[in-house]
């Protein structure tokens, strides 16, 4: 999808905040997958969680590998409950019901990793589709202001042709 080098620090990514800032996350997107650096504070799930304290859950189609950064957390996956540490990984296979928040009253930093690629977590890769692209106007859209050779030049192996062109090659 991108199909080219992003190099940036993690720190420096714009965030999604949710709920107060108990929840953040950016993403980058690759060819065939995605992922999404998540910062989660204890209090995420307050007065949200079932009799044996574990978080809502919820299932997706996309397979999904949780690594943990830094913190702890629970997790629950189909039947099973795992205590997670820093440098732990948990593979879950698509469709699978999960759930898991801090497990000892301190935030925890996770990468989690999805493909194929979820296209409704694309807009937190902003960032880094739109590097190198003209800014957004007020109104969302960008408007190219480059000459037409540099934009032809950048479109790589797509091919721009005129309205002429596509007449003569019998498109109408």
């Amino acid at each position: 999808m991108p199909g080219s080098i992003y190099v940036k620090h993690v720190a420096d990514l714009p965030r999604e905040s949710r709920r107060q800032g108990a929840y953040e996350r950016t993403g980058v997107v690759m060819d065939a997958a995605n992922l999404s650096f998540v910062w989660v504070q204890p209090d995420l799930y307050e007065g949200q969680t079932d009799a044996d304290g574990q978080a809502p859950g919820h299932h997706h189609p996309f397979d999904q590998v949780v690594y943990v950064i830094e913190g702890e957390m629970r997790m629950w996956i189909g039947d099973e409950v795992h205590d997670l540490r820093p440098g732990d990984v948990a593979y879950i296979p698509r469709d699978v019901p999960h759930g898991g928040s801090p497990s000892n009253g301190k935030p925890v930093h996770v990468m989690e990793i999805f493909a194929p690629i979820r296209t409704d977590y694309l807009y937190i890769a902003e960032h880094q589709l739109a590097d190198g692209k003209p800014e957004r106007a007020p109104d969302g859209s960008r408007i190219d202001r480059r000459p037409l050779q540099e934009i032809r030049a950048a479109a790589g192996d797509s091919r721009l042709t005129t309205h002429a062109q596509q007449h003569e090659a019998g498109h109408p």
